[in-house]
């Protein structure tokens, strides 16, 4: 590919970012507002809120009073209190409003069995996207000033819903159904329950409990942060080491967590800068970006799709294709993935024998294999 037809390319991807960036929101209370088919940050109203009532419409309707600051597709997931059907969005507020101990809610319009369902709250915490769901804060909540009565040791709940623990220990799911406080690891202290840091893994080690995993990441060159799952089919302990936090993504079972004393590489490249070319391999990119080969001899940091966390350079995803498309750029080819249900992954080459790109979408990773000129990812997407 000559460098004239990449600066196209990157014309053209310029173009798209751009009209992501102006976009025109419902101004009319009743007026449709979007479906489930786009980005969340499409469905939006100047006046009001986005309500999706089912996957194909979505209304602009006016904020409830005491519960303002909606966020259209998005779940609050876990801590809950309590589920309440056949509610409207504006009672499923006003329920939060005179229910003890509620700091905001979940609401599905559209489920299986018909009804309407309204997840009252004890926080806002667990935030993930979730098509369908509209999330808010109670705006009168006063937490509770008793503290946690639970001692290290203590049952903690299950994959049911997590109860609390003391200020020095966190909920360790064990099994399914049985959590448990236990300490946190002095060198990483702020644990996520029921929370995967989805791809960006380094190695992953067997048969470790929490804290050994904890340790092994602090001692581990490029670890940032680690997953780790107590139950698996194969009976043993799985500790994943991440190289980031990205990819946050709801999993029941799992524990996440960032080694506090983690220092990244500094990198001086920026977002366009040039990282190498097949013969040097890829060089460093800004976080949150890159290493994009669009030829043999020039490779370039671009930004990572806000879908598909955890590029992998140089990697192909071989077999498990789902379908092929022509003439996408990167975040368009995770773009394809993200709204096609079938697909789990993908891999991209920019330059083939035909002059134009290929974008394999996967049902899954298939068998990792290197290719000088490819990228893999996976599409993001939160698992209940």
């Amino acid at each position: 590919m000559q460098v004239s037809a990449v600066i196209s390319l990157l014309a053209a991807w310029t173009a798209i970012s751009s009209a992501q960036s102006h976009i025109r929101c419902q101004n009319t209370i009743g007026g449709p507002c979007g479906d489930s088919s786009r980005p969340r940050e499409w469905n939006c109203c100047d006046y009001g809120y986005c309500q999706p009532w089912n996957s194909g419409y979505y209304q602009c309707i006016d904020k409830p009073e005491q519960c303002p600051n909606q966020e259209t597709d998005i779940d609050y997931y876990g801590n809950d209190l309590e589920t309440v059907y056949g509610l409207q969005p504006d009672a499923c507020c006003a329920r939060c409003a005179t229910t003890s101990g509620c700091a905001a809610y979940t609401f599905v319009n559209e489920n299986p069995d018909g009804k309407t369902a309204c997840y009252l709250k004890t926080s806002t915490a667990g935030r993930v996207e979730k098509k369908g769901a509209v999330s808010a804060a109670y705006k009168d909540f006063v937490p509770p000033n008793n503290p946690c009565s639970a001692k290290v040791w203590d049952s903690c709940g299950n994959a049911n819903g997590v109860t609390c623990c003391p200020d020095d220990a966190y909920c360790q799911p064990w099994d399914s159904g049985y959590y448990q406080c236990i300490d946190r690891p002095d060198k990483c202290p702020d644990q996520e329950v029921d929370i995967d840091y989805y791809g960006n893994d380094l190695e992953t080690v067997y048969g470790l409990y929490p804290t050994d995993c904890c340790e092994k990441c602090a001692s581990t060159d490029g670890c940032a942060a680690y997953t780790f799952i107590n139950e698996n089919p194969d009976g043993r302990t799985a500790c994943y080491l991440k190289s980031s936090t990205a990819g946050r993504r709801t999993k029941k079972g799992a524990v996440s967590a960032a080694y506090k004393d983690f220092v990244g590489p500094t990198c001086p490249a920026k977002v366009g800068d040039q990282c190498g070319n097949s013969n040097s391999g890829p060089t460093c990119c800004p976080s949150g970006s890159f290493c994009q080969p669009w030829n043999p001899g020039y490779y370039q940091c671009v930004a990572e799709p806000d879908w598909c966390p955890g590029i992998e350079v140089g990697v192909d995803f071989y077999g498990d294709d789902l379908s092929m498309k022509k003439g996408l750029l990167p975040d368009t080819c995770c773009q394809a993935c993200h709204f096609d249900a079938n697909c789990k992954a993908f891999t991209f080459v920019n330059q083939n024998d035909d002059g134009q790109s290929a974008c394999y979408l996967k049902t899954g990773s298939g068998t990792r294999k290197s290719h000088a000129g490819a990228i893999s990812g996976y599409k993001l997407e939160p698992v209940e």
